[in-house]
């Protein structure tokens, strides 16, 4: 398609919370745009259906067989992505799906693979890579000012037990396991390996800590990793308090930190102790990841995060859920 943009219409599977604020995100966006919808639940997206004026599908098979489709979103629960992937990429859709793409790292290959052997697009929702804050920090690490990455440390947490409705599959433990590592603590996981590299060692401690609020899962969960490269690292989640983000990378020439729930700050503080805070409030990311992922398919670029990231981000996913267990 290089030379002639072509504006993708996508379809979004899963209308929910996350589904309607990915949506939104690229309402008056003219590159990508929402043209039908299909949820197992109808009546929970009454509102939004209504207010959007999408068509909306019967069933994913019919969604698949629309022509008029360029690509699928899929925000859905974690265990249906390898199935959605593999009919999606043999309909010849493109595929922007939500992360984890997977919870083990051979669904994540199988995935990939679906989508190359057919020729498709296919890219994952890290929006936090595009954001203003978090480029300036990652290219920090990747251009060398700050030298060797001794250190790097994550935190990320949301009052998901108060969100939830009960009922819904993000209350499930088979689809939540270590807790907010597999929403939010992703996040994280994606960021460090693409500048560090592989994860080689992790210790993790998952536990629910409050016990009367009606929830199965894990509210609490911390890991050390070890990285090839030698480095050592920290992320915690936890599901259960405000929302707050944090992810510190500290040199031998400085230390970097992107900071605020919407990463609205980036920080540098220098070998002297001199801080610089530039502020970055308000970046549409959701919205600027799915223009990137319109941009892959119109072959005006490539997406922000490469095949082998996602591997080594779900190859170290795989290893914290197992150590958690």
């Amino acid at each position: 398609m290089k030379g002639e943009f072509v504006m993708i219409k996508a379809g979004l599977v899963g209308l929910g919370w996350w589904g309607q604020v990915l949506a939104k995100s690229i309402k008056g966006s003219n590159k990508i745009a929402i043209s039908g919808g299909f949820t197992r639940t109808p009546s929970n997206a009454s509102d939004f259906i209504n207010e959007s004026g999408i068509n909306i599908y019967d069933s994913y098979a019919s969604m698949l067989e629309d022509a008029g489709l360029d690509a699928i979103i899929l925000a859905t629960p974690h265990s249906l992505h390898v199935d959605q992937i593999k009919l999606a990429a043999n309909s010849g859709k493109h595929i922007y799906v939500e992360k984890p793409i997977a919870l083990t790292l051979e669904e994540t290959r199988i995935s990939i693979d679906a989508a190359r052997n057919a020729g498709v697009e296919i890219a994952v929702g890290f929006q936090r890579r595009c954001h203003p804050s978090m480029v300036s920090a990652l290219t920090a690490v990747k251009d060398g000012s700050l030298g060797r990455i001794l250190h790097v440390e994550g935190h990320q947490s949301a009052p998901g037990l108060r969100i939830y409705k009960e009922g819904s599959w993000r209350q499930a433990r088979e689809e939540q396991p270590a807790g907010g590592m597999t929403g939010m603590g992703i996040h994280l996981l994606d960021s460090m390996v693409s500048v560090l590299g592989s994860v080689d060692n992790v210790t993790v401690k998952s536990k629910k800590i409050l016990q009367d609020n009606g929830s199965i899962l894990d509210d609490m969960t911390s890991v050390l990793l070890e990285f090839d490269s030698g480095t050592t690292g920290y992320i915690g989640t936890s599901i259960a308090t405000s929302g707050y983000f944090s992810l510190r990378f500290f040199g031998e020439n400085g230390v970097v930190e992107v900071r605020r729930p919407d990463l609205g700050e980036f920080v540098y503080t220098d070998q002297t102790g001199q801080i610089k805070v530039t502020e970055n409030k308000g970046f549409n990311m959701e919205g600027r990841s799915l223009e990137l992922f319109a941009d892959q398919v119109n072959g005006e670029g490539k997406f922000l995060v490469s095949d082998q990231e996602v591997l080594k981000s779900s190859k170290a996913l795989e290893m914290v859920i197992n150590a958690a267990d």
